[in-house]
């Protein structure tokens, strides 16, 4: 088995042990059983349980970032933008709901390191919108209004299953609507 295989297997079982236990009640030792691997192989990739955590974390923030490219360089309305950009990221993040509760409702409250992983990914959300909203007079109160509503709708109605992510989607649509609804 090769390197980025045998990372991968310990990626993919520390995801689905975090999903399935949560973040503090899984250990390496579960992680390393489940991936099929010596316990000493985890270290040779990863200092600790936090330190594969934080991987992920960053890999799906690394992913957003990939849609924040994708959708900035399309030629289309910025509402259409806007839904399409939300849409992408609220499937993506559907892929890894656990992993996004533990985030946003654990280590975010107490954690320094996803402090500052947070602010990131806030700052490029704020940068895509900003561009996407350039032509409105009011961006910079959009981009937090759009802010706010999008992390609020995931937070309240996803995160915690009250709403499937379509319905989720579908929201932020019919919320985009009433915030751009003003002329540029």
């Amino acid at each position: 088995m090769s390197q980025s295989d045998t990372k991968k297997r310990l990626i993919n079982s520390a995801v689905k042990l975090f999903s399935k236990n949560g973040y503090f009640n899984t250990k390496v030792s579960d992680i390393v059983k489940d991936a099929g691997v010596a316990q000493g192989t985890f270290y040779l990739y990863f200092k600790s349980k936090e330190e594969i955590f934080i991987y992920i974390v960053e890999e799906i923030v690394r992913k957003i970032k990939q849609q924040t490219e994708k959708f900035s360089k399309g030629d289309w309305p910025a509402d259409e933008k806007l839904k399409n950009f939300a849409s992408s990221v609220f499937h993506l993040l559907s892929e890894y709901k656990e992993v996004a509760k533990i985030y946003f409702f654990y280590l975010l409250c107490t954690d320094e390191k996803f402090q500052k992983i947070h602010f990131e990914a806030e700052q490029m959300f704020k940068s895509f919108y900003l561009d996407v909203l350039k032509s409105y007079e009011d961006k910079e109160l959009l981009t937090d209004i759009l802010l706010g509503f999008g992390k609020r709708l995931f937070e309240i109605n996803f995160l915690r299953d009250q709403k499937p992510i379509e319905e989720v989607i579908k929201e932020f649509e019919e919320g985009l609507k009433l915030i751009l609804r003003k002329e540029k």
